[in-house]
Protein backbone atom coordinates (compact mmCIF):
# COMPACT_ATOMS: atom_id res chain seq x y z
CA UNK A 1 0.00 0.00 0.00
CA UNK A 2 1.16 2.90 -0.79
CA UNK A 3 1.58 5.73 2.36
CA UNK A 4 -1.67 7.75 1.68
CA UNK A 5 -3.85 4.44 1.18
CA UNK A 6 -2.16 3.90 5.14
CA UNK A 7 -2.70 7.19 6.28
CA UNK A 8 -6.10 6.65 5.30
CA UNK A 9 -7.02 3.30 6.28
CA UNK A 10 -5.97 4.82 9.62
CA UNK A 11 -8.10 8.20 10.06
CA UNK A 12 -11.14 5.58 9.16
CA UNK A 13 -9.97 3.30 11.87
CA UNK A 14 -9.87 7.08 13.85
CA UNK A 15 -12.81 8.53 12.94
CA UNK A 16 -15.55 7.11 15.27
CA UNK A 17 -13.09 6.34 18.24
CA UNK A 18 -11.48 10.21 18.56
CA UNK A 19 -8.09 9.00 19.97
CA UNK A 20 -5.82 10.69 17.74
CA UNK A 21 -7.69 13.25 15.39
CA UNK A 22 -10.10 15.63 17.45
CA UNK A 23 -10.62 13.82 20.71
CA UNK A 24 -13.01 14.78 22.92
CA UNK A 25 -10.67 16.70 25.72
CA UNK A 26 -9.50 19.08 23.17
CA UNK A 27 -12.77 20.19 21.37
CA UNK A 28 -13.82 22.68 23.89
CA UNK A 29 -10.67 24.84 23.91
CA UNK A 30 -10.06 24.24 20.08
CA UNK A 31 -13.73 25.37 19.42
CA UNK A 32 -13.32 28.63 21.72
CA UNK A 33 -9.67 29.56 19.95
CA UNK A 34 -10.99 29.33 16.35
CA UNK A 35 -14.93 31.17 16.75
CA UNK A 36 -12.18 33.86 18.35
CA UNK A 37 -10.41 33.88 15.06
CA UNK A 38 -13.34 33.85 13.15
CA UNK A 39 -15.24 36.84 15.18
CA UNK A 40 -11.47 38.75 14.63
CA UNK A 41 -10.76 38.20 10.87
CA UNK A 42 -14.45 37.49 9.48
CA UNK A 43 -13.36 35.08 6.87
CA UNK A 44 -15.56 34.61 3.66
CA UNK A 45 -14.12 31.40 2.24
CA UNK A 46 -12.69 28.93 5.31
CA UNK A 47 -11.23 25.82 4.40
CA UNK A 48 -10.81 22.83 7.01
CA UNK A 49 -8.32 20.46 5.71
CA UNK A 50 -9.29 16.92 7.24
CA UNK A 51 -13.17 16.90 8.18
CA UNK A 52 -11.47 15.70 11.81
CA UNK A 53 -14.22 13.89 13.97
CA UNK A 54 -16.98 15.76 12.16
CA UNK A 55 -17.83 17.64 15.24
CA UNK A 56 -15.71 20.63 15.19
CA UNK A 57 -16.69 21.08 11.45
CA UNK A 58 -20.52 20.38 11.96
CA UNK A 59 -20.19 23.83 14.79
CA UNK A 60 -18.01 25.59 12.14
CA UNK A 61 -21.36 24.94 9.88
CA UNK A 62 -23.80 25.88 12.17
CA UNK A 63 -21.89 29.03 13.63
CA UNK A 64 -21.07 30.89 10.85
CA UNK A 65 -22.20 32.22 7.44
CA UNK A 66 -18.83 31.77 5.54
CA UNK A 67 -18.44 28.96 2.36
CA UNK A 68 -17.04 26.38 3.81
CA UNK A 69 -15.01 24.10 2.10
CA UNK A 70 -13.40 20.66 3.71
CA UNK A 71 -10.96 18.50 2.17
CA UNK A 72 -10.99 15.20 3.67
CA UNK A 73 -8.51 12.11 1.78
CA UNK A 74 -11.01 9.53 2.85
CA UNK A 75 -14.14 9.35 0.87
CA UNK A 76 -15.81 6.87 3.39
CA UNK A 77 -15.51 9.44 5.64
CA UNK A 78 -17.16 11.64 3.93
CA UNK A 79 -20.20 9.78 3.34
CA UNK A 80 -20.09 8.52 7.01
CA UNK A 81 -20.49 12.39 7.89
CA UNK A 82 -23.08 13.03 5.76
CA UNK A 83 -25.21 9.76 6.31
CA UNK A 84 -25.11 11.06 10.09
CA UNK A 85 -26.45 14.68 9.26
CA UNK A 86 -28.89 13.48 6.12
CA UNK A 87 -31.78 15.04 7.65
CA UNK A 88 -29.77 18.27 8.92
CA UNK A 89 -29.65 21.37 6.80
CA UNK A 90 -26.49 22.52 8.29
CA UNK A 91 -24.88 19.70 5.70
CA UNK A 92 -25.64 21.66 3.29
CA UNK A 93 -23.57 24.46 4.21
CA UNK A 94 -20.30 21.92 3.83
CA UNK A 95 -18.78 21.41 0.50
CA UNK A 96 -16.86 18.30 0.34
CA UNK A 97 -13.38 17.68 -1.52
CA UNK A 98 -12.01 14.23 -1.56
CA UNK A 99 -8.26 14.87 -1.85
CA UNK A 100 -4.91 14.80 -0.21
CA UNK A 101 -3.14 17.69 1.42
CA UNK A 102 0.47 17.57 -0.04
CA UNK A 103 -1.74 18.31 -3.39
CA UNK A 104 -4.35 20.46 -1.91
CA UNK A 105 -7.26 20.73 -4.34
CA UNK A 106 -7.88 24.41 -3.74
CA UNK A 107 -6.79 27.40 -6.11
CA UNK A 108 -4.47 29.71 -5.60
CA UNK A 109 -5.05 31.93 -3.21
CA UNK A 110 -8.73 30.65 -2.58
CA UNK A 111 -8.76 30.99 0.89
CA UNK A 112 -9.38 33.02 3.41
CA UNK A 113 -8.73 31.02 6.81
CA UNK A 114 -7.08 26.88 6.44
CA UNK A 115 -7.73 24.96 9.42
CA UNK A 116 -5.17 22.23 10.50
CA UNK A 117 -5.79 20.10 13.51
CA UNK A 118 -3.89 17.08 14.60
CA UNK A 119 -2.57 15.76 11.47
CA UNK A 120 0.65 17.58 10.45
CA UNK A 121 2.42 15.06 12.11
CA UNK A 122 2.10 12.02 9.75
CA UNK A 123 1.86 14.26 6.49
CA UNK A 124 4.85 15.61 4.61
CA UNK A 125 4.74 18.31 6.65
CA UNK A 126 6.83 20.73 4.51
CA UNK A 127 4.90 20.43 1.39
CA UNK A 128 1.73 20.63 3.14
CA UNK A 129 2.60 24.17 4.27
CA UNK A 130 3.69 24.83 0.68
CA UNK A 131 0.19 24.13 -0.45
CA UNK A 132 -1.46 26.16 2.51
CA UNK A 133 0.62 28.82 1.29
CA UNK A 134 -0.15 28.88 -2.06
CA UNK A 135 -3.95 28.40 -1.32
CA UNK A 136 -3.95 31.28 1.38
CA UNK A 137 -4.96 34.83 0.51
CA UNK A 138 -2.12 37.57 1.60
CA UNK A 139 -2.95 38.15 4.83
CA UNK A 140 -5.09 35.06 5.18
CA UNK A 141 -4.99 33.14 8.35
CA UNK A 142 -3.69 29.91 8.89
CA UNK A 143 -5.17 27.83 12.21
CA UNK A 144 -2.62 24.97 13.30
CA UNK A 145 -2.98 22.59 16.47
CA UNK A 146 -1.81 19.86 17.48
CA UNK A 147 0.48 18.37 19.75
CA UNK A 148 4.21 19.31 20.34
CA UNK A 149 7.41 18.30 22.27
CA UNK A 150 7.89 20.11 25.42
CA UNK A 151 10.59 22.63 25.13
CA UNK A 152 13.59 20.98 26.86
CA UNK A 153 12.62 17.49 25.03
CA UNK A 154 15.43 18.48 22.89
CA UNK A 155 16.31 14.38 21.92
CA UNK A 156 12.71 14.13 21.21
CA UNK A 157 12.13 11.18 23.44
CA UNK A 158 8.40 11.33 23.02
CA UNK A 159 8.31 11.22 19.27
CA UNK A 160 10.89 8.48 19.98
CA UNK A 161 7.80 6.73 21.83
CA UNK A 162 5.40 7.98 19.24
CA UNK A 163 7.49 6.38 16.34
CA UNK A 164 7.51 3.18 17.91
CA UNK A 165 3.91 2.34 18.30
CA UNK A 166 2.78 4.69 15.62
CA UNK A 167 4.36 3.81 12.24
CA UNK A 168 2.79 6.54 10.64
CA UNK A 169 3.95 9.12 12.51
CA UNK A 170 7.09 11.32 11.67
CA UNK A 171 7.65 14.27 14.26
CA UNK A 172 6.39 16.46 16.54
CA UNK A 173 7.93 20.24 16.77
CA UNK A 174 8.90 22.12 19.20
CA UNK A 175 7.40 25.54 19.65
CA UNK A 176 9.87 27.52 18.27
CA UNK A 177 10.92 25.17 15.71
CA UNK A 178 7.01 25.14 14.16
CA UNK A 179 7.31 29.59 14.55
CA UNK A 180 11.03 29.39 12.44
CA UNK A 181 9.64 26.95 9.64
CA UNK A 182 6.92 28.97 9.21
CA UNK A 183 8.34 32.68 9.14
CA UNK A 184 10.75 30.58 6.83
CA UNK A 185 7.51 29.89 4.39
CA UNK A 186 6.62 32.97 4.64
CA UNK A 187 4.00 33.13 7.56
CA UNK A 188 3.68 35.51 10.48
CA UNK A 189 3.04 34.52 13.45
CA UNK A 190 0.28 35.82 15.54
CA UNK A 191 -0.10 34.32 18.70
CA UNK A 192 -0.29 30.66 20.43
CA UNK A 193 -1.31 28.82 23.63
CA UNK A 194 -0.78 25.82 25.07
CA UNK A 195 -2.69 23.48 27.07
CA UNK A 196 -1.15 20.10 28.89
CA UNK A 197 -3.51 16.82 28.27
CA UNK A 198 -3.26 14.06 30.42
CA UNK A 199 -2.45 10.96 27.60
CA UNK A 200 -1.78 7.28 29.09
CA UNK A 201 0.73 6.15 26.95
CA UNK A 202 -0.07 2.22 27.78
CA UNK A 203 -3.25 2.73 26.48
CA UNK A 204 -2.47 4.77 23.24
CA UNK A 205 0.45 2.20 22.68
CA UNK A 206 -2.27 -0.71 23.07
CA UNK A 207 -4.75 1.73 20.99
CA UNK A 208 -2.37 1.61 17.96
CA UNK A 209 -1.23 -1.84 18.63
CA UNK A 210 -4.77 -2.78 17.99
CA UNK A 211 -4.97 -1.12 14.48
CA UNK A 212 -0.86 -1.79 13.32
CA UNK A 213 -0.77 -5.00 15.16
CA UNK A 214 3.25 -4.55 16.01
CA UNK A 215 3.14 -5.06 19.58
CA UNK A 216 4.16 -2.65 22.37
CA UNK A 217 7.22 -3.93 23.43
CA UNK A 218 8.95 -1.08 21.56
CA UNK A 219 7.17 1.69 22.36
CA UNK A 220 6.96 0.71 26.34
CA UNK A 221 10.69 -0.16 26.25
CA UNK A 222 11.19 3.25 25.50
CA UNK A 223 9.28 4.35 28.49
CA UNK A 224 11.29 2.33 30.51
CA UNK A 225 14.63 3.53 28.95
CA UNK A 226 13.71 6.92 29.51
CA UNK A 227 11.90 7.11 32.58
CA UNK A 228 13.41 9.52 34.54
CA UNK A 229 13.52 11.85 31.37
CA UNK A 230 9.72 11.46 30.91
CA UNK A 231 8.84 12.49 34.67
CA UNK A 232 11.35 15.35 34.22
CA UNK A 233 10.00 16.73 31.23
CA UNK A 234 6.05 15.54 30.60
CA UNK A 235 5.12 14.81 34.67
CA UNK A 236 5.20 10.87 33.91
CA UNK A 237 2.80 9.32 36.55
CA UNK A 238 2.64 5.60 36.58
CA UNK A 239 1.59 5.74 32.75
CA UNK A 240 0.11 8.96 31.74
CA UNK A 241 2.10 12.06 30.99
CA UNK A 242 1.07 15.37 30.69
CA UNK A 243 0.98 16.13 26.42
CA UNK A 244 1.98 19.73 25.24
CA UNK A 245 -0.87 20.57 22.38
CA UNK A 246 -0.51 23.82 21.24
CA UNK A 247 -2.78 25.96 19.40
CA UNK A 248 -1.38 28.76 16.98
CA UNK A 249 -2.35 31.42 14.58
CA UNK A 250 -0.20 32.84 11.30
CA UNK A 251 -1.09 35.38 8.91
CA UNK A 252 0.38 34.68 5.11
CA UNK A 253 2.75 37.26 4.60
CA UNK A 254 2.54 39.91 1.41
CA UNK A 255 5.75 39.36 -0.70
CA UNK A 256 8.13 41.83 0.43
CA UNK A 257 8.64 45.10 -2.33
CA UNK A 258 11.69 44.41 -4.46
CA UNK A 259 11.96 47.79 -4.86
Amino acid sequence: MSRLNDIVSFLQYDYPNRVVIEPEKRSSKLRESLFDVMATYNPGVIVKAGLGSGHLLYELAKGSEAYIVVVEPSMKIIRDFIDGHSDDPVINKIHFINGEFNQFPIDYYAADLIVCIDNLDFLESGKVVDEFRRALQFDGVLFMAGTVLFDEDIEGIYDDFMKAAFPLHNDYYLRDDLKTVMTLNEFKFVKGSIDYNPVDLFLLANYFNAYFQTGTDASLGIIDDNHDEFVRLYGLEKSTISEPYYISIFLREKPKDPR
